[in-house]
């Protein structure tokens, strides 16, 4: 399952990195990173058997190349979707931004739930690319839509216990449920399925 979940993480700021790195491990994505630069974010995915599928970059990363133009080399290489987080909004940014055609565009100071939401959105995008199946009854409970449901408004495992009164763990319990007795191997994969039925 976490095969199909990769992330690369570049960010420069190691308190943010660990905070990103934090939340989506609970949310079950395998994350690779956090790279300060370019440079170490190209050797990364080189060394890596399956590149990521997703990159969270940093605008202003240390080094000669910036997040935008690493972005663009990372698409080029790894056809890997951008998510940007920065704190920059100036027309300059945008543009270069713009360039890699990234997914969202995410501003900081930004919450779990944005954060969340873009990366379910990345997943979407390459599931429709890869043209994957479509059309799948999903053998789901009534409290297990209800938490796939509040996976996709971009809820965390945390939120998603608190809201229902449940622990963390029984979260988790049921995701892997989900995907187990519904034969689907993440859970980006399964929102996507569930958002086709509505």
């Amino acid at each position: 399952m976490k095969e199909q979940n990769r992330i690369l993480i570049v960010e420069d700021e190691l308190i943010t990195a660990a905070s990103i790195i934090e939340l989506l491990e609970e949310e079950e994505y395998t994350i690779t990173g956090p790279a300060k630069t370019a440079a170490e974010a190209l050797a990364i995915c080189e060394n890596m058997e399956t590149p990521p599928l997703i990159a969270l970059c940093d605008i202003n990363i240390k080094g000669p190349i910036n997040g935008t133009e690493l972005a663009v080399e990372l698409k080029k290489r790894y056809q890997c979707e951008i998510i940007f987080l920065t704190a920059y909004t100036d027309q300059k940014s945008l543009k270069d931004a713009f360039s890699s055609e990234p997914v969202m565009y995410v501003v900081k100071p930004y919450s779990d739930t944005q954060l969340l939401v873009a990366i379910q959105m990345a997943f979407h995008k390459l599931l429709v690319k890869e043209n994957k199946e479509t059309t799948k009854n999903l053998e789901l409970t009534k409290r297990e839509t209800e938490i796939a449901q509040l996976v996709a408004e971009g809820m965390s495992t945390k939120q998603i216990a608190s809201r229902l009164s449940i622990s963390v763990e029984t979260v988790k319990t049921h995701r892997r449920r989900m995907l187990q007795k519904n034969n689907i191997n993440s859970f980006p994969h399964l929102v996507y399925l569930m958002n086709r039925e509505i």
